[in-house]
C-alpha cells in the first residue's frame, strides 16, 4: 500500500508519499512535487485546477491512500476557510482514500515509535511524513 501523508498549511498541502518496505519498514518516496498551492479559493478555475494537480499526483506516484493532519475547526489554532477546502479536495480525488490523524496522536507517535527519519526529510514535510507513516504502521 502507498500511503501519501499531507500537512494542509495555509493554502497549500504539503505532500510525503510512504510504503512499508520489504523488511517493513517505512520508506519515503523521493518526489519531484511536495507541494501543491491553491492560489485563489474563490476561483472555479483554480479549484478545478487543484484537484486536477492531486488526481495527477495520485496517479504519478500510486497512491492509494492521503491520509491529513487534522486542525481544529475553531479556537485559537483554527485551521482556516481555504485550508478545509483544501480537505474538501483531497477527499475527492478518484480512486483514493481518505483518512485523517489528530497532531496528539502524531505526536505520541512521534515520541514512542519513530526512531528515525529519512535522510534529507525536508523539515516542512516532518508531519505529512509522520501522518502517512502513523497510517502504515497503525493500520
Amino acid at each position: 500500500m502507498v500511503v501519501c501523508g499531507c500537512e494542509i498549511s495555509a493554502k497549500e498541502v504539503r505532500l510525503a508519499v510512504v510504503y512499508l518496505n520489504d523488511d517493513g519498514n517505512v520508506e519515503m518516496h523521493r518526489l519531484k512535487t511536495t507541494r501543491i498551492e491553491l492560489e485563489d479559493d474563490t476561483s472555479e478555475d483554480d479549484l478545478r485546477s487543484f484537484l486536477a494537480a492531486l488526481h495527477d499526483f495520485a496517479r504519478e506516484n500510486a497512491v492509494d491512500t492521503f491520509v491529513i493532519k487534522t486542525r481544529a475547526k475553531k479556537g485559537r489554532m483554527a485551521g482556516g476557510a481555504v485550508s478545509f477546502k483544501i480537505e474538501t479536495l483531497i477527499q475527492l480525488v478518484d480512486g483514493c482514500n481518505t483518512r485523517f490523524v489528530s497532531p496528539v496522536a502524531l505526536a505520541h507517535f512521534a515520541k514512542k515509535e519513530v526512531e528515525e527519519y529519512p535522510v534529507k526529510l525536508p523539515v516542512y514535510l516532518k508531519n505529512a511524513f509522520l501522518s502517512g507513516a502513523y497510517a502504515l504502521t497503525r493500520g
